[in-house]
């Protein structure tokens, strides 16, 4: 396999960025990296085993990605899971938000919004059609 040197950084075969980029969503998913509330682009490096210059790479070249962005989806999708997996209200928007390893509700709901255009409350209700007055499923 043959490097190619660009500017001063190496870039790596698109077989290599394949590989990496799997081990990437493997170890994320597998070791539930997101959760960790202060989860730094070092801690995926090690965790993955994969230098960061080339899990940067990874990001911006297989994902078109910055690692805040990477981690928000695994996040983000893991707040519609809880939000749709649970028609009552004992599980409150703040424990969607800890469980979903965001660090503040203002945090949780400003990035859910960008991702989704609705409120964790409006997503919630509307794919559970639940009346939200009542917190009731409601019966067609």
């Amino acid at each position: 396999m043959k490097m190619i040197q660009k500017s001063k950084n190496l870039i790596l075969p698109n077989e290599v960025l394949d590989q990496y980029h799997q081990k990437l969503e493997s170890v994320i998913t597998s070791k539930l990296l997101y959760l960790r509330p202060k989860l730094c682009l070092d801690d995926l490096s090690i965790e993955t085993g994969i230098p960061v210059k080339y899990v940067k790479q990874v990001l911006s070249e297989k994902l078109n990605s910055t690692f805040f962005e990477f981690i928000s989806k695994y996040k983000i999708r893991r707040a519609k899971r809880l939000l749709t997996k649970i028609d009552d209200d004992h599980f409150s928007i703040s424990n969607v938000a800890i469980e979903s390893g965001f660090n503040t509700d203002e945090s949780f709901v400003a990035l859910f919004k960008k991702h989704t255009n609705m409120s964790p409350e409006n997503y919630r209700i509307k794919y559970f059609n639940i009346d939200p007055d009542s917190n009731n499923p409601v019966k067609d």
